[in-house]
């Protein structure tokens, strides 16, 4: 096989290449990529929540991602608008980028687009999963302890010398984004023992049953709906465990969470919407886990001194 080739990659880069995306590409760079062209997605989009940096400041913090993560390989930054149409959008791509023979993707739409054509897609395996979304919300609260186990030390930088947390806030503040609302639920059962999931999506690990308020719905409510959801038991809800809203306490972006302890009235037990399965522990025994959240041992504990 010819050792020298180009490769298309498509990212938004909102606003860099993260350690899942440089791992997924790095999967293959032994193997066969001399020359990689980074497709910066919505290249005319910027101030918003969702494209927060310009195409000028995602291309500096791409090149500089790339000459620390991508040492050995040549890298062409193309600006890639968004047309609303999958040919049109092909079609500005064969225009305008150096001549490249596969499409590293993982994006159903990308490999709809070059479907048919004679390129070759290759899947691009996330093996390290890093949300944007995620990253974006800790730009907004300054959480840079966080940003700095996912970013190159030059990329976190340059964020510093854009004062990006104050962009984001004052954007997320202009679009009235506001933090999430969300429920747990710590369950003991007649034997003593605490029931808990191990959680099917991002952030997976281990979990109290729970989620996201539905419009409409006050947090008792929330609580009830997401336990016969994910757990399909009834419950009665005997005591507020109070609110956790420290902005960094979820993964996957600002969510408040109200917590609940309550007893289960309807007794059947089968895993289901976020979880992947579920299992019974000693409460002592609580130590031993990996938590999805931190702050759901909390929650346990105050469950228990109650």
């Amino acid at each position: 096989m010819n050792k020298e080739t180009t490769w298309l990659f498509i990212t938004r880069a909102q606003p860099w290449l993260h350690i899942g995306q440089e791992d997924g590409i790095r999967q293959w760079v032994d193997q066969w990529i001399t020359k990689i062209i980074i497709g910066v997605g919505s290249a005319d989009k910027e101030g918003t929540s969702e494209n927060p940096f310009t195409f000028l400041e995602r291309k500096e913090m791409l090149e500089r991602s790339a000459k620390e993560l991508l040492q050995d390989i040549e890298v062409e930054v193309l600006a890639v608008p968004d047309f609303g149409d999958n040919v049109k959008w092909r079609n500005f791509i064969f225009e305008n980028a150096s001549d490249f023979q596969y499409v590293l993707t993982g994006n159903e739409n990308v490999k709809n687009a070059f479907k048919g054509t004679d390129k070759t897609i290759i899947p691009l395996e996330i093996r390290q999963f890093v949300k944007s979304s995620t990253i974006r919300s800790d730009l907004a609260i300054s959480n840079f302890s966080a940003i700095e186990k996912v970013l190159p030390p030059s990329v976190v930088d340059y964020l510093h010398q854009i004062d990006a947390p104050k962009r984001l806030r004052d954007i997320f503040n202009k679009e009235r984004k506001t933090p999430s609302l969300v429920v747990d639920i710590v369950l003991i059962d007649e034997h003593g023992k605490l029931i808990l999931i191990e959680r099917g999506h991002f952030p997976e690990w281990t979990a109290l049953p729970g989620g996201f308020n539905d419009y409409g719905e006050t947090w008792a409510q929330s609580a009830i709906r997401e336990a016969k959801e994910e757990l399909g038991v009834d419950i009665e809800i005997e005591k507020e465990l109070w609110i956790r809203d420290t902005p960094n306490r979820d993964p996957r972006g600002h969510n408040v969470s109200r917590a609940f302890k309550a007893k289960i009235i309807g007794w059947t037990l089968q895993a289901g919407d976020d979880a992947k399965r579920f299992f019974e522990i000693d409460p002592k025994d609580i130590d031993t886990l990996h938590f999805a959240f931190p702050d759901h041992k909390e929650m346990i504990l105050a469950a228990l001194k109650w």
